[in-house]
């Protein structure tokens, strides 16, 4: 199986765990093997070596990663390809500190079923009988299920039954569990399939039913005293989620059906509503000025905020020029203009509305302007977008595709202009902000591709994902002016529920056997931290 097969096939086996944070086991370890152990063929095959002139002779190697507790259920093969002399071969699971010169099952916190008798052991030289002798040419399967605490074994695709559990499985939850084969006689030779190939067993059935039964036992567990609670509970989770994300029209109707009365103080969300669907539409200028008209002091006091809004601004602008003709005269006109501008934000050049700069750019601004009033002699001249802290007016007539690309250019011109006094007035009062350098640099080399900005290289500033962010740092903003909190508290509980599965899938789940509420492990220590982490003024419903 290629490698990216493999990859999925694991991931839909074990889609819980985090790979990168718990690698599964991928092949024998080079490192934790008896010098007896030979490894070959990408370190799955194991081949013995040593003089199996005694039980002293035993070897044994286990995985390069121990099973992650996330697996709930993990499987893994091993094929013997020439049982050798004895049939000595012991396959089963371990801990780190398990002997590598002492068959697995036959120590303790190890658990292995053997080849010759067909056997099975866990902590003691003396097994008891489960299943049948295996050979050459059998392949021998193990399961360890992580939640019911067992461990069974097939043969050559069938199931074999129950091998441990209970009080059989004693080793404690605390320590990680490493796949482990040992052999004992010459001429022994395994080899390992940790998933790099299809199972014969259908381990998939297996982990999807116990993923049923966990999902039965959560949906099925009791809440002594909290029944009549739960249903408000969860009304008012999904009723202020809905609330916080502004879909007020929804809000209202689940408010209605659940018999709920909306929060007066909410409402607003009516206006984060429409100015979210107005950066989601691309349409920032009419976002800027809701945003004004409806909280006013809002952009005063988030002037980072107002100075990407305006950036994108800038960048739709660009964008209506998609695929749009200019005259001769007028191209240039609006080219000349452009470059002048995106020479000064290269430069990195100091805005000075008296210098000869802004003479030349009003030269050639006029020029293209000129040219519009040839065309639309009665028009009026573009307006002064953002004058005054963004008192923007957008001018509703009809004119013809040229007369608008070129009122947008002066348009495009004059707000690239405010952008670079506004960029170092910030920097003046608050540093160099690296994210609104390199936002408008982006926006302003799209003026080298005003023919078509959505065809090229910087096609990204016109992903709707841009939009998305900008849309919900608007609302955190107002959120927060509101002194409402920024994220909703069913946002804030499935943050905590995810940091503490990673916490149990790292650590130790709690109340499994041997683990005492007296002496409180590293996972109730962790789940303690997080819970002093959740507050009541985080919860607003």
């Amino acid at each position: 199986m290629a490698a990216t097969s493999m990859d999925s096939y694991l991931q839909v086996l074990y889609s819980t765990v985090d790979a990168k944070k718990t690698p599964l086991p991928t092949s024998w370890s080079c490192k934790d093997k008896d010098n007896f152990i030979k490894l070959s063929h990408m370190q799955l095959r194991a081949h013995y070596k040593g003089y199996s002139l005694s039980v002293k002779d035993t070897s044994c190697v286990r995985s390069d990663h121990p099973i992650p507790l996330a697996c709930g259920l993990y499987y893994f093969e091993v094929k013997v390809i020439d049982k050798g002399i004895k049939g000595s071969i012991a396959i089963g699971i371990g801990t780190k500190k398990m002997n590598l010169s002492v068959l697995p099952g036959m120590q303790k916190n190890s658990f292995g079923y053997l080849g010759n008798s067909g056997g099975k052991f866990w902590g003691s030289e003396v097994g008891r009988a489960y299943g049948p002798p295996f050979t050459t040419n059998d392949t021998i399967g193990c399961g360890v299920n992580l939640v019911a605490r067992q461990i069974f074994y097939t043969k050559n695709g069938k199931n074999l039954g129950e091998a441990f559990s209970g009080t059989l499985f004693d080793v404690s939850p605390v320590l990680a569990l490493y796949p482990t084969v040992g052999l004992q006689s010459k001429g022994e030779v395994v080899e390992a399939n940790f998933g790099q190939s299809r199972f014969l067993y259908n381990i998939k059935n297996d982990i999807k039913e116990l993923k049923k039964k966990v999902a039965s036992s959560i949906i099925d567990f009791p809440i002594k005293n909290e029944h009549s609670r739960l249903p408000a509970v969860f009304h008012s989770l999904v009723s202020s989620y809905l609330m916080h994300q502004g879909y007020y029209s929804t809000a209202e109707s689940f408010a209605r059906c659940t018999g709920q009365e909306l929060d007066k103080e909410l409402l607003s969300i009516k206006s984060r509503q429409r100015i979210q669907d107005l950066v989601s539409s691309g349409r920032m200028e009419e976002a800027i000025n809701t945003t004004l008209a409806c909280y006013p002091t809002l952009l005063d006091s988030h002037s980072n905020l107002f100075f990407l809004l305006k950036v994108h601004h800038f960048i739709e602008l660009i964008g209506t020029l998609n695929n749009k003709s200019f005259s001769a005269v007028s191209l240039e006109a609006a080219t000349a203009s452009l470059f002048a501008l995106q020479h000064e934000a290269e430069n990195d050049v100091e805005m000075k509305e008296t210098s000869s700069r802004d003479s030349h750019l009003d030269t050639v601004t006029d020029s293209a302007e000129d040219d519009y009033h040839e065309m639309e002699a009665d028009g009026p001249g573009p307006s002064n977008a953002f004058a005054s802290q963004g008192n923007i007016s957008r001018t509703r007539r009809h004119v013809t595709d040229e007369g608008l690309n070129r009122r947008t250019v002066m348009r495009i011109i004059q707000l690239g202009r405010e952008l670079l006094i506004q960029k170092s007035t910030l920097e003046k009062q608050y540093g160099v902000n690296e994210t609104n350098n390199d936002i408008l640099a982006k926006a302003f080399s799209l003026i080298s591709h005003t023919n078509r900005p959505l065809e090229g290289p910087l096609s990204e500033l016109f992903d709707t994902t841009q939009r998305e962010v900008l849309g919900d740092a608007i609302n955190s903003a107002i959120l927060e002016a509101n002194q409402l909190p920024k994220k909703s508290a069913l946002h804030l509980i499935i943050g905590y529920v995810r940091e503490l599965l990673l916490i149990m899938a790292q650590n130790v789940v709690p109340c499994l056997p041997n683990t005492t509420r007296e002496q409180p492990t590293k996972f109730s220590s962790e789940l303690m931290t997080k819970r002093t982490c959740i507050r009541t003024s985080d919860l607003y419903f």
